[in-house]
């Protein structure tokens, strides 16, 4: 669990703070606490801002409450004496180190405002000789006490992991007598979250003893460390446990070992920081149920797994929105390592070179993963999938965090019927899930009801073919087929009665909808009609038929230039599909495709969003209308919505 900044974290807040505050002047100090220090600062941007410096912690801008303002103790009152009323003229970190540094310039003297923020830190106030003026509290260094009029003396540094050269790492290694994850935190500038980061990208195990590694796992190891320090990506969040009750770490951009773990993004670092911070630092409400407290924590939870949930499907269309572009991305990496170039060597001259498709590529670990800029939105893929995978990827991580959501919706109505008294913790326990209606027969084939109330069957593969033809098919009934092959067999349940143009030319566009030639990607198409004893499963002399075809004899109807289309709606609580007259007027919500570039996965996902957006009521949408259920609706071959009725 973080307990103060990274050196990480002080890069990044040191680059925010200069593009907020830098220019602007200093108001009043005030000390809320043994170590924190709030400071009035107007931006040049922004107005007025506080920004709220806490010792060996953290330092961000805040929108917290501000301490009353009463009389100021010595350090406070220095800070208003010799900085307020000053112009902040710098803002840097010293040595990547965990050391920020404020220089503000007032009636011609500089004066700078040192926050050091690792373990027993404190905040020093030097004048431009850079010597002590006055302290937030006492420090002793090997031994030195620091004090007002001394020179101040920095924190002793270790090596920049940034800068490091492959010598100089393999020297380190090679004498640092601990595993490899322990010697790169002990030797190099960084904690124990990026040490291990380090070894997942570089993709050698953390525990292999440092002086073991050979060559090549040295490279490897100096790449990462490029890699992870000099990543600009900017994206302040949250990681939350898995059950997304409790924060876990704070990170200014994403790192590799919190993959799969929920995440609360924000605007800013500070808002992230802040939020991350306070939730530690603030102590419970005097008097504050327990289990209050719990049910906040568990709604929060939901929230964010809901919302998290929402963002990767949307970047999961957001992949087939910018399909060209996504592909020309993954095809420069893929051409590159069809000619046998590892990930690591190409990330090692895509790096350096300025091609546009080049530069675009932010990262590339060695395992393939990528994070890039395609047309202004920067997406995480892995360079050996293609597109469509890539996009599965969010949709799966999305069926992820709805399985979370889930999760913490029934540990919510746990805790609501604690606090109710209604019952007593359990293991295990199942949120009552609608009744379900029993499955008709004909329901395990493709099926619809025509506009005329006609069932109309139709096979989903050899087998089924073959099983209505035995069991279902009658004399007195109608036949429908094309003259392509992987056709369903598709049959009209007359029940003797005469059977309406609609409805034939209904089924006949669900005979070809539900045919090879969707696959194809055509418009239109051609199938025919035929009694039920005109269909045998008897071949001419010499002839062989295999399984799920059928012999047709005596004459045949053609329906011409039948169009290609379905419709998948609901209707009094029973998912439906099939022709779009017989569908649309019967169903809300319902959905229209037509032959497209999504496979069956991915629409039916869209589908499900869609359909979700009206449906308020997520267990019984998923008990009827659930993505493998859509699923089974849907043609061979790819697919897409033509339209959103209604």
């Amino acid at each position: 669990m973080k307990k103060a900044m990274s050196n990480v974290d002080v890069a990044a807040m040191a680059a925010e703070l200069s593009d907020r505050i830098l220019g602007g002047f200093v108001g009043k100090a005030y000390q809320q606490s043994s170590d924190r220090i709030w400071l009035s600062v107007q931006s040049p941007a922004e107005g007025r801002l506080d920004l709220l410096l806490v010792a060996g912690r953290r330092i961000n801008i805040t929108k917290g409450q501000r301490p009353a303002s009463r009389t100021p103790p010595q350090f406070p009152t220095m800070l208003r004496a010799r900085l307020s009323g000053g112009r902040i003229v710098e803002i840097r970190q010293h040595d990547f180190d965990r050391v920020l540094e404020i220089a503000v310039e007032r009636s011609g003297a500089r004066h700078y405002l040192v926050i050091e923020l690792f373990p027993k830190g404190s905040i020093v106030l030097l004048d431009e000789n850079r010597q002590i003026l006055s302290m937030l509290k006492k420090m002793v260094y090997r031994g030195s006490k620091m004090a007002a009029g001394e020179r101040y003396v920095y924190h002793p540094g270790q090596p920049d992991p940034r800068t490091i050269s492959q010598e100089e790492l393999s020297a380190w290694l090679s004498s640092a007598g601990q595993d490899l994850v322990r010697s790169l935190v002990r030797g190099l500038n960084m904690g124990g979250t990026y040490g291990e980061e380090v070894c997942l990208v570089a993709g050698v195990d953390k525990n292999r003893p440092a002086a073991d590694l050979d060559a090549s796992e040295v490279e490897r190891v100096h790449q990462a460390l490029r890699q992870v320090f000099l990543d600009q990506t900017f994206d302040p969040h949250i990681v939350l446990s898995r059950d997304g009750s409790e924060p876990v770490d704070v990170l200014s951009r994403p790192l590799r070992i919190y993959d799969g773990l929920p995440v609360r993004r924000y605007a800013t670092f500070s808002e992230a920081v802040d939020a991350f911070f306070e939730e530690k630092e603030a102590p419970a409400e005097a008097g504050q149920d327990p289990l209050d407290r719990r049910i906040e924590l568990q709604k929060r939870a939901v929230e964010e797994f809901e919302a998290q949930e929402r963002a990767l499907i949307a970047r999961g269309e957001l992949v087939y929105q910018i399909y060209g572009s996504v592909e020309k991305i993954l095809n420069v990496v893929a051409q590159a390592h069809g000619k046998g170039y590892s990930y690591n060597e190409i990330w090692e001259r895509i790096s350096g070179s300025d091609l546009p498709s080049a530069r675009s590529i932010l990262s590339l670990d060695g395992q393939g993963e990528m994070r890039a800029v395609v047309e202004g939105e920067q997406m995480e893929l892995h360079a050996g999938l293609t597109v469509p995978q890539n996009a599965q990827r969010y949709y799966e991580r999305a069926k992820e965090m709805a399985r979370k959501a889930a999760g913490a919706r029934e540990a919510l109505q746990i805790t609501m019927e604690l606090k109710a008294g209604k019952s007593a913790p359990r293991r295990g326990h199942q949120s009552a899930a609608p009744r379900r209606r029993k499955p008709r027969w004909y329901e395990r084939f493709r099926w619809f009801h025509s506009s005329d109330g006609f069932l109309v069957l139709g096979g989903r593969d050899a087998e089924s073919n073959e099983e209505i033809y035995a069991k279902y098919l009658e004399k007195r009934d109608l036949a429908m087929h094309t003259d392509a092959p992987g056709a369903p067999l598709t049959v009209i349940k007359t029940g003797g009665e005469a059977v309406p143009e609609g409805t034939l030319a209904e089924a006949a566009q669900f005979a070809v909808s539900y045919s090879s030639i969707w696959k194809g990607g055509l418009a239109a198409a051609d199938c025919y009609l035929v009694r039920g004893d005109q269909v045998s499963k008897t071949p001419e002399s010499g002839e062989f038929l295999r399984k799920g075809a059928f012999v047709i004899r005596g004459e045949r109807r053609y329906f011409r230039d039948t169009a290609l289309g379905l419709a998948l709606g609901i209707s009094e609580g029973l998912l439906i599909g099939g022709p779009v007259s017989a569908v649309l007027p019967r169903a809300d919500p319902a959905v229209q495709i037509e032959p497209g570039e999504y496979n069956a996965d991915d629409l039916a996902k869209r589908i499900y969003r869609l359909f979700s957006e009206k449906v308020e009521d997520r267990a019984y949408l998923k008990s009827i209308a659930s993505v493998d259920r859509i699923v089974q609706f849907l043609p061979p071959g790819g697919s897409r919505i033509r339209s959103r009725p209604g």
